[in-house]
């Protein structure tokens, strides 16, 4: 017992001269955190399918720029099933994200484009490959009716004196789709029209054809294809009984699979899930703000190319 004190008594000065064992100590975990560039803040803050929209636009674009000696010519993007058929199929694609050349109206339709698409996705709280299916089905409506429109004659025409069929360029139409959706579903928000007085969302796309009658450019038919598809979506998949709750308006297992929900994006209040047909609104509804800025595109009159 005296030897064991004694052991006890020497470790405790040998600790207390800086010798002996030295007890041990947790490693640190050093976490580096580096700041985003603003260009960086900027390309996240929008959602994952506006942003990639954004940036298949841009690139649309700038491929057909004749001032590019490789660019490829407008006319090898439009949507033409006979190009279609001979395995063109980068025109389905295409004739979606081409807003017109490198210009202010592109710049435009682009900027419009961002603002309503993210306050669209957004809703959808994360589902990415819900707001994708979506997005397609739009896209696919707006083709039947853009074959209707070939039928009774609208088209472009060509140098050799025909005539293509339908539209050639259907952007514009899904971006006005997005538009009267979103108004649809936020029906009480003051839009702020030039910063010189508001408009209910409710009647913002009336307003868009009326001003742009107003200002010379007739009916517009990117407009009134996009409304039509636009209200016949929100009215089949949110309000008709029978149709308002099919799985057909789930995206399918493909595209779960391709694109998880972005739990990132699951933080937002309440709301409803847009497009999901169900759900229950939520009191950040009622103080939804609408997209910044608001302006009007321009587009070609009805039964021009």
């Amino acid at each position: 017992g005296i030897l064991k004190r004694s052991n006890i008594i020497n470790s405790q000065v040998a600790r207390l001269r800086g010798g002996g064992p030295k007890p041990k100590t947790k490693a640190k975990i050093v976490t580096i955190k580096t700041k985003k560039s603003a260009v960086e803040e900027w390309w996240f803050s929008y959602p994952f399918i506006t942003r990639w929209w954004f940036a298949v636009c841009v690139t649309t674009t700038l491929i057909s720029w004749e001032r590019i000696p490789f660019a490829m010519p407008a006319t090898g993007l439009i949507l033409h099933w006979p190009a279609v058929l001979k395995l063109q199929f980068w025109r389905l694609l295409t004739t979606f994200t081409y807003f017109g050349s490198v210009g202010h109206n592109m710049l435009m339709e682009t900027v419009f484009m961002l603002n309503y698409s993210k306050s669209l996705e957004v809703m959808y709280n994360g589902k990415r490959a819900q707001y994708l299916w979506h997005l397609m089905l739009n896209g696919s409506a707006l083709m039947v009716l853009n074959a209707f429109l070939g039928m009774i004659g609208i088209g472009m025409d060509q140098e050799d004196g025909s005539k293509i069929p339908g539209l050639p360029f259907l952007a514009q139409p899904l971006l006005y789709s997005i538009v009267w959706m979103w108004t649809r579903q936020n029906p009480e928000v003051q839009m702020s029209v030039f910063g010189f007085f508001n408009v209910k969302a409710v009647y913002f796309p009336w307003f868009l054809l009326a001003y742009h009658c107003i200002m010379g450019g007739g009916l517009n038919i990117f407009y009134l294809m996009g409304f039509i598809v636009g209200h016949i979506f929100f009215f089949l998949n949110h309000l008709h009984p029978t149709t308002k709750g099919m799985s057909f308006w789930n995206a399918p297992a493909f595209l779960e699979n391709l694109l998880p929900l972005d739990n990132v994006a699951t933080g937002s209040k309440g709301g409803v899930v847009a497009g999901s047909g169900q759900g229950e609104e939520g009191d950040d509804k009622k103080g939804a703000s609408p997209p910044r800025p608001t302006f009007v595109g321009k587009g070609a009159k009805l039964g021009k190319k």
